[in-house]
């Protein structure tokens, strides 16, 4: 039997839901004129802002310092700009170009995190300190693979008093009387970042939940095996991010830690037989255990690298390849995943395993549930059950 290799489903959007998809629902349709203007008067969030004006010599200074200004407070989604775009940054500052204003918050007294303008900051911190060369120019094609260090000096000259508008909500700024607790950062950021580049679902779940098990989730998709399998350019948490990592997809839009998730996401959902969205199921997973103590955040990672470790030796190096592919694949990674984690302790077969999965790939309806057709919960779970088939050789435990 021959595949076509685009047959195997990339879930990584996770679209399709199950029957009882969340739907959005009416409540407070028939709300009177005053109930509304009641809420208008008690929602608003109290936004206390000035503005500041950086000339780039004082940002060259102030990025550095971690006290001053955070560039990476935890709900920050990864740099993603490519050296095009980094480039055509530092152009428009040389020919004087207004750049939008960046938003930062005040933490604490005359300390702040940026809220929106990462990006802008990161390229203008990296091009001061000769990180990358311009490429891609348009208007100024004469400096084309020069560094900040090989301008001329009335260029480097020009380009320090060039100026970058913040606006800076201050400390003080708050909702007042809300008993839920809401974190301004959060809602901000999240009405701040709609342009530009959208943030994925997973660039969001890092925005909003964060804590223990997003720091997890961060950590094992630097884990080495987890790299070379998915051929991330190999980096730990909290390093300055190369060129090729830049450049890399799955960093870029975080999906690699949505692998990550989605194994204990899923996992859970088999265990305690939940129903609803996929991605229901993924936020509500994160919402529930953002928080998770040590002891069970150490549980997590156990139980997550003995699959990981286990599996890739099981299939030489090349777990999750369904034939013909050579590539990993995400719906595979999915159901080995679970079901290794879902078996006791045992000893494998490794041939028995390779060949199980190769006649499983043979067959039309056993490829087409290894590879995510239809993209449900239901499909997952059948998924699950048929990989720990595989790796049995009996029917699913």
């Amino acid at each position: 039997m021959n595949h076509n290799p685009e047959d195997t489903v990339d879930m990584s959007g996770w679209e399709t839901v199950d029957d009882e998809e969340d739907v959005e629902t009416n409540d407070g349709a028939g709300a009177t004129a005053e109930q509304l203007g009641a809420k208008y008067a008690s929602a608003q969030l109290r936004i206390v802002r000035t503005t500041m004006d950086f000339t780039l010599h004082n940002l060259k200074q102030i990025i550095g310092d971690h006290i001053y200004l955070n560039l990476m407070p935890e709900y920050q989604r990864r740099n993603r700009w490519d050296n095009k775009q980094r480039s055509r940054l530092i152009e428009s500052l040389l020919m004087n170009i207004p750049v939008p204003p960046v938003f930062l918050y005040e933490r604490d007294y005359n300390g702040y995190e940026v809220m929106d303008g990462l990006q802008r900051l990161s390229a203008i911190q990296d091009f001061l300190d000769n990180k990358f060369r311009l490429s891609s120019l348009e208007f100024w094609s004469e400096l084309h693979r020069k560094r900040f260090s090989d301008l001329p000096d009335v260029l480097q000259k020009g380009l320090l008093r060039r100026t970058l508008s913040a606006v800076v909500l201050l400390a003080e700024s708050s909702r007042p009387d809300d008993p839920s607790g809401v974190d301004v950062r959060m809602v901000l950021f999240r009405r701040l970042n709609t342009g530009g580049i959208a943030l994925n679902p997973q660039e969001l779940r890092n925005a909003l939940y964060p804590g223990s098990l997003n720091d997890l989730l961060l950590e094992l998709s630097c884990n080495p095996v987890f790299t070379r399998v998915w051929d991330i350019p190999h980096h730990s948490p909290g390093d300055e991010p190369t060129d090729s990592l830049r450049r890399d997809t799955r960093y870029r839009k975080m999906t690699d830690c949505e692998l990550v998730l989605r194994f204990f996401a899923v996992r859970d959902t088999i265990l305690t037989d939940q129903r609803g969205s996929l991605q229901g199921i993924l936020d509500r997973y994160m919402v529930n255990h953002k928080t998770e103590p040590l002891s069970s955040i150490d549980s997590l990672r156990t139980t997550y690298l003995r699959s990981l470790v286990e599996l890739d030796a099981l299939f030489g190096g090349k777990p999750f390849v369904l034939p013909p592919r050579t590539n990993p694949s995400e719906p595979l990674y999915d159901a080995l995943m679970v079901a290794h984690s879902l078996l006791t302790p045992r000893e494998y077969d490794p041939e028995a395993i390779q060949l199980r999965l190769k006649d499983a790939a043979a067959d039309d309806h056993r490829y087409a549930v290894l590879t995510g057709k239809p993209n449900t919960l239901s499909a997952i779970k059948e998924r699950v059950s048929l990989a720990s088939e595989i790796l049995t050789g009996q029917p699913d435990e």
